[in-house]
């Protein structure tokens, strides 16, 4: 009855988590202070105090609710309001979501990351890496279509930086790419 199950999309915290995880910044240590999320703008008399972006890599399980200003990226994902009790919470797909995904500075923060990371993982081909972040991004490999299509994508960043197609393995931007193109995908998002 799997064909029939519809799809589900992560919650907010969900999202925020996998993105951590699959960019290797998660701390999985339980209890602890909570930490404030980032913010644009501080406000000392709200007592809206900004975190780090990533907030340390706590898990969103940690991060410090207010009733002025909820976690703007959690928020984005349908976070519940805290001053309002909600029997269930609502599932959206709207564009601020997949802006979010794009422009959100989380999320282009655990891209860089992952990118960082993939840069000593030792692969030899690009083919490797990519399916060593599928693996990593959704706990299976990729088929050869998918393998194809995420070389071929990073040869063209690596083009349109500028970068020799020989050295783009070592490229930075490249992979951040692919990882920034790898959290946009709606299977990172979403289960069944």
């Amino acid at each position: 009855l799997l064909h029939h199950m519809p799809l589900r999309r992560l919650e907010a915290e969900a999202i925020r988590d996998a993105m951590l995880a699959a960019s290797g910044r998660l701390d999985d240590a339980l209890f602890g202070p909570p930490i404030n999320p980032f913010r644009v703008a501080e406000d000392k008399n709200k007592r809206l105090h900004s975190g780090p972006l990533d907030g340390n890599g706590r898990r969103s399980l940690y991060q410090k609710m207010t009733l002025m200003e909820p976690p703007r990226f959690l928020a984005t994902f349908n976070q519940p309001i805290p001053k309002v009790t909600v029997g269930r919470r609502d599932t959206t797909n709207v564009p601020n979501q997949a802006l979010a995904l794009l422009n959100d500075p989380f999320v282009v923060a655990m891209a860089e990351h992952w990118s960082q990371a993939v840069l000593q993982d030792g692969a030899t081909t690009p083919e490797a890496r990519v399916e060593a972040m599928f693996e990593k991004a959704f706990a299976r490999p990729p088929q050869p279509e998918e393998t194809a299509r995420f070389v071929a994508y990073a040869g063209e960043s690596a083009r349109l930086r500028g970068v020799d197609l020989a050295a783009f393995m070592g490229c930075e931007p490249v992979w951040q790419d692919v990882a920034h193109a790898i959290f946009n995908l709606k299977e990172f998002i979403y289960v069944q």
